[in-house]
């Protein structure tokens, strides 16, 4: 259908970073220099859970080979995250036929999942043959405790996960001589900006970029400082053209835009950025329509005190918590249930308050696209409209 519709518009359809690595996956980083694209290849592997397969950061072991890790790993564990999953399989299936990352070592792994302290958090260090390495920090999984988290951050400061970057990246420099790259995507790339403002004088001086693909920002008292400013001019900042995750909260450093095969907030999918003649087909600006709902959303976030915030958050996940599963997939697989058990436990709230719930459930479900696709998806928006009346 997003095919013949383009076709009818005269529009070509593009290449992604699966599309990118097939065509330059044969030229080493000698032959075709390491870019942005990548920075987003690396950003996306760093989501797959390589538990037992790559060593952890307190093992002292050597670094491994992408065709290492895939004798010694377990798929079923590596893929077990339902988000994305068929094309992280193409992605590492692809990675593993590529003379450009069949060498590339891959160490100090982290990943912790606590329900109890609302933490979700991975990290993985790359070293691509030839080029400086590249500390990738995961972004928000499939898991219930990954979203709340990440709902944390209009209130709590720090959050757990950006306490833990900062000690992932200051105990990783001291492992790793010379420069290095720091990147993630969606809450990666608040992790990576996050602990590289707090890294001490010394380890800042050795990065040398920080990507953040579509990460949120912070709450203004992060990035204000000395610490801030050192490294402000290191800060790349990358959003798709209908960007809302990426725009949340406060950004103080300029971004560039990539186009996205997809439409609204299902264009924070790192599978949809366009990618042409090995870069990514940029566009001038955000898309004013939904540049326009960030300021409203980010407005509305900070009219707040920090108390109503963390009311708020706590009350949309007490919503959650009702239907007693633990990631998006989950809910996903009987959502007309879930959805309205958390329509019941909402009703107890007031009428302003009801409308933001649902505001925020329409966003995650369309964020989850990949996982809410066609009759379901369509049949979600019934339900919303029909809670509505």
């Amino acid at each position: 259908m997003k095919e013949r519709w383009k076709e009818k518009r005269g529009l070509t359809l593009l290449g992604n970073i699966i599309s990118y690595l097939k065509e330059y996956g044969s030229k080493s980083f000698q032959e075709y220099h390491f870019c942005e694209v990548d920075i987003l290849v690396l950003a996306q592997l760093s989501y797959l859970k390589f538990d037992g397969a790559v060593p952890a950061l307190g093992e002292r072991k050597k670094a491994v080979t992408l065709l290492k890790i895939n004798e010694i790993m377990n798929p079923d564990k590596v893929f077990e995250d339902k988000w994305y999953e068929k094309q992280n399989r193409e992605l590492w299936s692809t990675l593993l036929s590529c003379k450009r990352y069949q060498r590339m070592k891959c160490n100090y792994y982290r990943s912790r999942l606590d329900e109890e302290n609302v933490t979700q958090f991975g990290a993985i260090t790359f070293f691509p043959e030839g080029c400086e390495p590249v500390v990738a920090f995961r972004g928000t999984d499939g898991s219930i405790v990954g979203w709340k988290e990440d709902f944390n951050m209009v209130f709590s400061k720090p959050i757990p996960s950006q306490m833990e970057s900062a000690l992932y990246l200051e105990q990783v420099s001291c492992r790793i001589p010379g420069s290095f790259m720091v990147c993630g995507h969606s809450k990666g790339g608040n992790l990576a900006v996050y602990s590289s403002i707090w890294a001490d004088g010394y380890v800042q001086q050795r990065i040398t970029d920080i990507y953040s693909l579509d990460g949120p920002g912070f709450v203004p008292e992060v990035i204000s400082g000395a610490s801030y400013e050192n490294i402000r001019d290191r800060i790349h900042r990358i959003l798709p053209y209908s960007s809302l995750v990426g725009m949340l909260l406060q950004n103080y450093e300029f971004y560039e835009v990539v186009k996205s095969s997809a439409f609204g907030p299902r264009q924070h999918d790192c599978y949809t950025w366009e990618i042409e003649d090995g870069a990514f087909v940029k566009a001038p600006d955000i898309e004013a329509k939904q540049k326009r709902m960030n300021e409203v959303l980010n407005q509305w976030i900070f009219s707040l005190p920090e108390e109503e915030r963390m009311l708020f958050v706590n009350a949309l996940f007490e919503t959650i918590e009702q239907t007693k599963v633990l990631t998006v997939s989950e809910f996903a697989e009987n959502w007309q249930k879930n959805l309205k058990l958390c329509f019941k436990h909402m009703r107890k709230f007031d009428a302003t308050t009801r409308k933001r719930f649902r505001q925020i459930f329409k966003m995650l479900f369309e964020i989850y696209g990949s996982v809410l696709r066609g009759r379901q998806h369509e049949g979600m928006e019934q339900e919303f409209h029909a809670d509505e009346k």
